[in-house]
């Protein structure tokens, strides 16, 4: 009986693992491939990065600001899936080559009840962490995006 209660246990943990989105840190630095957002059955999952400041000394404010960065990143890309983004591109073209690229994006709108589920740090401090918004409460506020696994 108990080995088939941790045979269910591991089944149902193998189960939930495999809904969650993959971690993008390997060997303390990004990996080559990821996703930065998943929409299955049940939520929105996002992914956010946060760089180092080089003016910051201390482990524990590289840290704490590089997390921070990578929490801001991930309501950003939340933001964009569900509400779009604006884009402004400039190219300047001198003698037939360019000298100078801009592309500025911006995305507007309100987000709540998300969570976070991950925070994982880099070998430089840096940061990357993964979010998700529970999809019911998005269908709720007429939010729900478009299935795109």
């Amino acid at each position: 009986m108990k080995k088939l209660g941790i045979l269910l246990l591991c089944s149902m943990v193998f189960i939930a693992c495999g809904q969650t989105m993959k971690s993008a840190v390997k060997e303390g630095k990004i990996a080559p491939s990821f996703n930065d957002t998943l929409l299955d059955s049940d939520y929105l999952w996002v992914r956010g990065f946060g760089a180092v400041n080089p003016n910051h000394q201390s482990d524990s404010q590289q840290r704490i600001l590089s997390r921070e960065a990578a929490i801001a990143h991930a309501y950003q890309r939340a933001t964009e899936v569900l509400y779009g983004t604006n884009l402004e591109s400039h190219v300047q073209i001198i003698d037939a080559v360019s000298v100078g690229s801009t592309i500025d994006t911006s995305a507007t709108g309100v987000l709540k009840r998300m969570e976070l589920i991950k925070t994982e740090y880099l070998e430089d401090n840096g940061c990357a962490v993964i979010m998700r918004i529970n999809r019911k409460y998005l269908q709720e506020v007429g939010l729900d995006p478009k299935e795109t696994k």
